[in-house]
């Protein structure tokens, strides 16, 4: 595959060619007008004068030659003209010597072939001269000027292949000069795979920063992922190892039947921290390609699958526009509003409202009408849901999963009592997460 280098090259000079031959093609017609032009000013001149020459002497037209220009006299001069009075009888200009134009119509005629081989113009127009019709035939020789403008055309292409010769340095030194923001960039992702940096640290023009900001966003994102993953193993491994010494020590000596609750008791809290660890292993956060194509139907399928699970059928309404796009891992924002919703179907009395609108970003609302929590509960949840290791079942573990997804996307998450329905409010926002359309 050509390199964008070889390619701009060759468009261009593809380019500056086509321009090139249509310059020279419109030049060639155009030098052709003007000469053709100049030439039919002068012979409409010449015209006048030999129509002044003419008279009548017995009847017949005559023409006094002393009253012609003396261009016309000399023979071979390349100026010519002939007149026809209808009856075969011509009168000609001396240059023609025994020659006869090949004109026999009016108008101007191009390319004709002259005495001596010359290219001749001719002009030809009728008059009515004492009463009779005649044909006026004056022609010149433009041997002369189409050489000339040949000479020009030619020297027109000699200084058309050297501009282009030219523009094409000047392009490629362009080019190398546009494309070197990239070279720095392929240099630098050679640091960070060296581990000598962290991120794309260059000064690079409007056209590649986007492209710029986005490789650095996503090495933040795998690091953030990074993190949470040694996060979530090293946190497992602590939090098993209490548990685990615990059931050693019981099955070592001689286990009771009391000590069978104790282990039960044990082997729970280690099912429940595995989930935990699981559940913080599954935020994927937000990375290139995240596309959660049908929000609104995915929503309803949760709540009516909860309603299920609470055998609380029809408690939550859901107000969700169809026409939402949002670019964020499905599974994230499902996990969510999953959390968010089964405390609320918990608590509810017998009414659950869910809202979910573009408002600067994603923004969720969840209200209900169960008993809620005063500010020092709220301050409590949230700062107990930022611990892993506490929590109650209804707000505890289920705010919290909440408040780390919120985390990953950069988001915030306000407690609240809902001035509608009385119970707990949940307000959560989501920068970043919405096409626009």
């Amino acid at each position: 595959m050509r390199s964008l280098s070889a390619r701009l090259a060759l468009s261009l000079t593809l380019s500056l060619i086509t321009f090139f031959v249509i310059q020279s093609v419109l030049v060639n017609i155009e030098s052709r007008r003007m000469v053709e032009q100049g030439v039919v000013s002068r012979l409409e001149h010449d015209m006048e004068e030999i129509l002044a020459a003419l008279d009548v002497r017995d009847g017949r037209l005559s023409m006094d030659m002393r009253r012609v220009p003396a261009i016309y006299r000399r023979p071979f001069s390349g100026h010519y003209f002939q007149l026809d009075p209808g009856d075969g009888k011509q009168i000609r200009s001396r240059s023609l010597w025994d020659e006869r134009l090949e004109a026999g119509k009016a108008g101007v005629a191009s390319g004709l072939e002259g005495p001596m081989g010359q290219r001749l113009i001719v002009l030809g127009r009728r008059f009515v001269v004492h009463g009779r019709s005649v044909l006026l035939s004056v022609a010149e020789d433009v041997s002369r000027q189409q050489g000339l403008a040949r000479l020009f055309q030619h020297r027109l292409l000699m200084l058309s292949l050297a501009a282009l010769m030219l523009l094409l340095s000047v392009q490629m030194w362009v080019v190398r000069r546009g494309l070197r923001p990239l070279t720095e960039m392929k240099e630098e992702l050679g640091r960070l795979e060296r581990g000598e940096t962290d991120e794309l640290r260059l000064r690079a023009p409007a056209e590649i920063a986007p492209l710029v900001e986005e490789v650095n966003r996503l090495l933040h994102v795998m690091r953030q992922r990074l993190a949470r993953s040694r996060n979530a193993m090293g946190n497992l491994a602590h939090n098993l190892k209490t548990p685990l010494t615990r059931m050693v020590q019981i099955l070592e000596r001689d286990p009771q039947p009391s000590d069978r609750c104790l282990l039960m008791e044990l082997v729970r809290r280690i099912e429940r921290r595995i989930e935990r660890e699981l559940s913080r292993a599954r935020m994927a956060g937000r990375a290139p390609g995240d596309v959660w194509p049908e929000p609104a139907r995915d929503v309803r399928d949760l709540a009516a699958m909860l309603e299920t699970v609470h055998q609380r059928h029809g408690i939550i309404e859901v107000n969700t526009p169809e026409e939402l796009h949002i670019v964020a891992d499905r599974e994230d924002v499902m996990e969510l509003l999953g959390n968010v919703l089964d405390n609320a179907c918990k608590w509810a009395a017998s009414r659950i409202v869910l809202r979910m609108r573009a408002d600067d970003g994603l923004r969720i609302l969840v209200e209900d009408d169960g008993p809620g929590l005063d500010e020092r509960q709220q301050r409590d949840v949230l700062r107990r849901g930022m611990r892993m290791d506490e929590g109650k079942e209804g707000h505890g573990l289920g705010l919290s999963i909440v408040q780390e997804i919120v985390d990953v996307y950069h988001g915030s998450l306000e407690l609240g009592r809902s001035e509608t329905l009385g119970g707990l409010r949940v307000c959560i926002r989501l920068p970043g997460v919405l096409l626009p359309g």
